[in-house]
């Protein structure tokens, strides 16, 4: 694909089944993440046909290099082998039974061998149902009702207060924390202090915009234990991409729970909370009790990926791959003198052109429509390198997004009173 004079898109197709979408399905489709209005509007794909490897291809045969990996669930890649025969060994077997299968035991074993601290392992389908319950374990262990919520964990009504058809009681309960910047940190060790009498757990996810140091979260682990509350980490995103053992592993701290999800099964439905077995065993008197939890292509998935990762270098491999695509690009946006600059996690990588919000996607939108039309599909803001991602792809992004800040500043879409991420004037 020629990256220097690309192609406005033919996306005939995605329209019109983008009509024919908002008929039929409530809210248009399943996640807010996949509205065309988080994209680029009118020029990005609406509908994807399917995806090999790091590649995908759109509705109007349109083919694409894609970041934005099924919301980080796609760790491997789309229809990554491992995937494909653990689903074609397992189907003769069925789908889900009336009695728990062996397969449930299989891969809660390997869980526990993973994950730092877990010695027993429930399986859930969403990482909102994971997080949900952990919090309702962590207020029954702690016999306290408040908890502090760090970054987005779900759309359940105890993490979504403010928003429309959730009782306004809930709100005081909930203590929402913001964390993107070193500055948030006291606020958080603070407000444990002060709410330790009625504050059950902290559930963390953490920001992608920066990376946490070591020193702030073991201060919260000091914290938690000296106030009787319990850490909980949110790992639907960072689990088996930060390291091996997730952020547990990669900042060397330990979590009372984790849940995870997303790469848990490498895009199958499922998640889970793990722990020690002195708290997990508690869950057996709660009313935490799901019909597909034990639903077994999943299962069988998520033992086989687990095992993967286990045998491969994907997590240093994504890693070094992110770490490329962050020092070319933010060296060429430096060169080019425009506000783009790429942070946060090597494997996670975060495009911001402001800190202002509003700011930020006047200049997203646009370059999301020239990073398709040369073929990469990228989110406005948090990104994923998947283990099927080659240093080729890389490469050819790199070139892309050169192009694209090229043209950009071109149009005179880059102002001289522009500002990057950290607030520069350029």
């Amino acid at each position: 694909m020629n990256t220097d004079n690309p192609q406005p898109l033919k996306l005939e197709e995605s329209f019109k089944l983008e009509q024919e979408a908002k008929q039929y399905i409530a809210g248009f489709t399943q996640t807010m993440m996949k509205k065309p209005e988080q994209f680029a509007q009118g020029h990005f794909p609406v509908y994807l046909k399917g995806g090999k490897g790091s590649h995908v291809v759109d509705v109007d045969g349109n083919e694409y290099i894609d970041y934005i990996s099924g919301l980080a669930a796609n760790t491997l890649g789309h229809n990554h082998p491992v995937v494909v025969e653990a689903i074609k060994d397992n189907i003769e077997h069925g789908i889900i039974h009336s009695l728990p299968a062996p397969i449930e035991i299989d891969t809660a074993k390997t869980l526990t061998e993973m994950i730092p601290g877990a010695e027993k392992v429930r399986f859930f389908k969403t990482g909102a149902d994971a997080n949900s319950a952990a919090i309702r374990l962590a207020r029954y262990a702690t016999g306290k009702e408040e908890i502090i919520t760090v970054g987005y964990n779900g759309w359940h009504d105890q993490y979504m207060f403010d928003t429309p058809g959730v009782p306004a009681a809930i709100q005081k309960l909930t203590h929402r924390m913001p964390l993107f910047t070193p500055a948030n940190e006291p606020a958080i060790l603070d407000l444990i202090a002060k709410r330790k009498s009625s504050l059950a757990a902290i559930l963390l996810s953490v920001p992608y915009n920066r990376e946490l140091t070591k020193e702030f979260l073991a201060n919260l682990r000091e914290t938690c234990n000296k106030n009787e509350v319990l850490f909980i980490f949110d790992e639907v995103v960072t689990g088996f991409r930060l390291a091996q053992g997730g952020a547990q592993e990669y900042f060397n701290v330990k979590a009372d729970l984790v849940t995870l999800s997303k790469g848990i099964a490498a895009g199958m439905p499922l998640s889970a909370v793990t722990g020690s077995d002195t708290l997990m065993s508690q869950m057996e008197a709660l009313q935490v009790s799901t019909t597909f939890g034990g639903e077994m292509l999943s299962l069988a998935v998520c033992n086989a990926v687990l095992k993967e990762y286990q045998r491969t270098d994907y997590i240093q491999r994504i890693a070094q791959l992110g770490a490329l695509l962050k020092t070319e690009v933010n060296a060429i946006s430096q060169q080019l003198e425009t506000p783009l600059e790429i942070v946060g996690y090597d494997s996670i990588p975060m495009f911001l052109f402001a800190k202002d919000p509003e700011e930020h996607v006047k200049y997203a939108e646009p370059f999301l429509a020239e990073m398709a039309k040369r073929g990469i599909l990228l989110r406005r803001e948090v990104n994923f390198i998947s283990g099927a991602h080659t240093e080729d792809d890389i490469n050819f992004t790199i070139t892309a997004i050169k192009s694209a800040l090229t043209s950009m500043k071109s149009q005179g879409l880059f102002t001289k009173t522009s500002q990057n991420s950290k607030g520069q004037s350029l």
